[in-house]
């Protein structure tokens, strides 16, 4: 009798310490290594204050103004006319990214921001990205600061 209370009870510490294992391992809703990913921007205007590829190009995006909407979409504009286009979070399933995508042909510009950027730092008045290019290795970086 006592053998077989042994065998159940070591049985039952077994299964209770993978329970533990499996709920302190697993991945929660509260994921902190997402630096403000899954919330949308702040609401209102943004400017690339620094844009680097290869170089400093910030000055190329002088004119540009941002709003990225909570619905995921956004909007560029240089004053005199507008780009439509859309954002996303976790778009990536490896890493925690903020992707940009624009509807039809754009300038030159927006066409560098169109990518899966990685998430640096994120918050109301700062996003801070970085896109390594698979051909050669090159980080680009970018800029956005709520005006």
């Amino acid at each position: 009798m006592q053998t077989r209370n042994l065998v159940f009870h070591s049985r039952l510490l077994i299964l209770l310490t993978g329970l533990l294992f499996a709920f302190a391992c697993g991945k929660g809703s509260d994921d902190n290594s997402t630096p403000g990913g899954n919330n949308p921007p702040a609401a209102g205007t943004w400017k690339v204050s620094y844009f680097f590829d290869k170089q400093d190009e910030s000055s190329n995006y002088s004119s540009y103004t941002f709003e990225f909407n909570s619905d995921g979409s956004l909007s560029a504009s240089n004053g005199s006319q507008t780009w439509a286009g859309t954002w996303s979070t976790n778009c990536d399933d490896s890493a925690n990214k903020f992707c940009i995508f624009f509807n039809g042909s754009v300038p030159s510009a927006l066409s560098e921001l169109e990518e899966d950027w990685l998430i640096i730092q994120k918050n109301d008045n700062f996003m801070h990205f970085e896109h390594t290019s698979g051909g050669n290795g090159d980080t680009d970086i970018v800029h956005f600061t709520k005006q």
